[in-house]
């Protein structure tokens, strides 16, 4: 049985890396030439040309874009050797377009040389757990800058080994050895790219841990001096435009990013918010070069990896700070390139594995559980209830159940404003049915065009939809707002219910109707205010500002839409005063519910008021406010008014599937198909969401106690 289990293992590591050279070799031959890949390859060129002229003392002054250290390009000068020497490609400032003029066999062999360097990293991942493996294999961000002539692949190699190395050093009593391997891949990640010995931190903070818990922290300190002066000796020893004036030469590099990051052209105008990281994980790159990727699956690896993460945690601790530090890092670090993700992916894929493997358990085991306790239903009992079920049963089927079939059948076609009439004319069921029957051949559906008799796609369209919202951003910034937004109108609901609950306070009822008027203006209405005082240009805080100054109270807050960190306090301002007020009546209906003999024995305990708070009344108030919570997230995912009447038209997914549906004023218009397909993704989206929530939650429990 045993070595059933290793062969088994060892085929699903073999097909781990037959997948992932199969993506990453695809990856190499058709994306397009990107960004930095012209500064690169020309820093490697120079590089190869010393290699064939033998001019071993030419590394020292040798490094084209010094604000990176040269190992990854040294090692792609030498898989040029290959390749024909060609004419020097052309120095290009940072803000200029990629060359797409490239030679094809200069750009070949250090494509490949990173790719290699990317399967390394698959399969020593695949060793250590196949499904990671895997989930690192197909991860689209990861391949891209991995096949590509970037700096990624060679660090994000030498980052999983140092881990590796400092993992095993935890396994043996002797520790040296190992340790001296993680200081010396440590030292070469450095000498690769800055950025990916974020990972020593997280390897500090696990290793300190560990010390303090088995009492040795005096070994700690000495043991990580040593490592600390071998990995810096490694970087020194692999960085030799250093040795002859390393101080200054370190130091030019280094401040060059803190000046690039608040400085450069190119990351003003990008404009990226600070949550960009968490955007970044949620798309794919095939939005951009669909060709060049088999799947996309970097969304549900993301959704995985956040079920994964507490699991990976007692598994292996220092993956999950790996992951955070990483996380945390690129939040306050001003540059945002997408590419900078890789820095986690590996521990991203060892969540998302975790995830994957945690949420199959659970289903098999919901499904012994209902095959071993049937529920029984009493006929007699379902007889009666019938005749008052129909008319409720009725109306949803009209109300919902046909709506959502239609916009199902539609989203199965390419029905535009183009075809409207033959759409109307009976022209939608006539391709469904045509396509479910064989009687018309499925078409490709592209999301810009408009042809004007409606055809059948079938299912075809629904990665292309998927891709092009995730990629958008919209489908993270809808989930983002959602748990921003909702968590702080929950906090403050519930702080004025609670302030509102205070025995003897005065016009209690007076305050209660006041702070519940802004939920009984319409949404639309309460928007049109906000927009009166926010417009840019209109508003009456700009109309303050420009007759007192900007030192007026909330002065700071005007010329907010060039600014990412305050538009999204701006909409958080009408989406918290318009929501606050159901959060509120909820938490006050939980309040008054909750039993005074409890609060009586608490205090007779001695429990101070946060005591109480925290063991007795958010217990008891938690079950009557998961309702609240789930009925405003609803609201918030298909929040349309506030971010239509601010101009903000991909928000959310209700915003862009009208803009979509629009024949007019967009840059996608009249693509009534594409704007189905997008409901259809997001009622099954809420369904995942409400389904989960209550799984987590226990909301559907209902209250126990009163």
């Amino acid at each position: 049985m045993k070595r059933l289990q290793i062969s088994l293992r060892i085929l699903a590591i073999l097909f781990v890396i037959t997948i992932a050279w199969i993506a990453r070799a695809h990856a190499v031959d058709k994306l397009p030439i990107d960004y930095d890949e012209d500064d690169y390859l020309r820093a490697s060129q120079e590089y190869t040309h010393l290699i064939r002229a033998s001019n071993w003392l030419g590394f020292q002054e040798a490094n084209y874009r010094p604000e990176h250290p040269p190992l990854a390009k040294i090692l792609m000068g030498f898989s040029l050797l290959s390749a024909p020497e060609e004419e020097l490609t052309p120095d290009a400032p940072t803000t200029a377009q990629p060359n797409k003029n490239l030679p094809v066999d200069l750009v070949k062999p250090a494509r490949t040389l990173n790719a290699v360097f990317g399967l390394l990293t698959v399969a020593l991942l695949a060793f250590l757990d196949p499904l990671a493996g895997l989930t690192l294999g197909l991860h689209t961000f990861t391949i891209k800058y991995v096949s590509q002539i970037m700096l990624e692949a060679l660090p994000a190699l030498t980052s999983l080994v140092t881990v590796l190395a400092y993992l095993q050093s935890k396994k043996q009593k002797s520790k040296t050895s190992w340790l001296a391997a993680s200081a010396i891949f440590l030292g070469l990640t450095a000498a690769s790219k800055y950025l990916y010995c974020v990972v020593a931190f997280a390897i500090l903070t696990d290793w300190f841990l560990e010390s303090k818990r088995q009492n040795g922290l005096g070994n700690f300190y000495k043991q990580v001096i040593f490592w600390g002066i071998l990995a810096l000796v490694i970087f020194f020893a692999a960085d030799p435009y250093l040795w002859p004036n390393p101080i200054q030469r370190l130091k030019e590099s280094v401040f060059y990013h803190a000046a690039y990051s608040s400085g450069a052209a190119e990351v003003q105008n990008a404009g990226y918010p600070f949550w960009q990281p968490f955007a970044w994980i949620t798309m794919s790159p095939a939005m951009w070069s669909k060709d060049a990727f088999f799947i996309a699956p970097d969304f549900f690896i993301t959704v995985f990896a956040f079920l994964g993460l507490a699991g990976l945690w007692k598994k292996e601790r220092v993956y999950v700070l790996w992951l955070g530090f990483a996380f945390l890092f690129l939040l306050f670090w001003p540059t945002k390139w997408p590419q900078y993700i890789v820095i986690f992916t590996v521990p991203l894929s060892l969540s998302a594995s975790l995830g994957i493997q945690q949420t199959w358990q659970s289903a098999m085991d919901r499904f012994k559980d209902r095959k071993t306790h049937k529920v029984v239903f009493a006929k007699k009992e379902s007889r009666r209830a019938v005749p008052w079920l129909v008319p409720g049963l009725i109306a949803f089927a009209l109300l919902t159940v046909f709506p959502l079939l239609f916009q199902f059948a539609v989203s199965t076609t390419d029905f535009n404003s183009s075809s409207i009439r033959d759409g109307l004319n009976g022209g939608i069921w006539n391709a469904v049915w045509g396509g479910l029957t064989g009687q018309a051949e499925s078409t490709e559906m592209a999301i810009t065009t408009h042809p004007n008799r409606v055809n059948f796609v079938g299912l075809s369209s629904y990665p292309d939809v998927f891709i092009f919202v995730s990629g958008r951003g919209t489908l993270f910034f809808d989930i983002f707002w959602t748990i921003l937004s909702v968590s702080l109108q929950g906090f403050l609901g519930v702080s004025v219910a609670l302030l509102l609950w205070q025995r003897g306070l005065r016009l209690g009822k007076f305050w209660q109707t006041l702070f519940i008027l802004p939920w009984a203006i319409p949404e639309m209405i309460g928007v049109l205010m906000w927009l009166n005082i926010f417009s840019p240009e209109t508003g009456w805080l700009a109309l303050a500002v420009r007759s007192f100054g900007a030192n007026i109270p909330f002065g700071f807050l005007n010329g907010w839409e060039s600014t990412s960190s305050l538009w999204i306090v701006i909409f958080l301002i009408p989406a918290i005063w318009y929501g606050f007020p159901f959060m509120m009546l909820a938490a006050s209906a939980g309040l008054k519910m909750i039993p005074q003999e409890v609060y009586d024995a608490a205090m007779m305990d001695g429990a101070d008021t946060v005591q109480t708070f925290r063991y007795i009344t958010w217990p008891l108030l938690l079950p009557l406010l998961l309702p609240a919570i789930i009925v405003r997230g609803i609201f918030a995912f298909n929040q349309f008014y506030l971010f239509q009447t601010f101009y903000y038209r991909d928000a959310t997914l209700a915003t862009l599937s009208y803009n979509i549906f629009n024949p007019t004023g967009w840059d996608i218009t009249g693509q009534f198909a594409v704007s189905a397909a997008i409901n259809i993704i997001t009622v099954l989206i809420l369904i995942v969401f409400v389904y989960l929530f209550n799984r987590w939650s226990k909301a559907d429990e209902g209250v126990t106690y009163a």
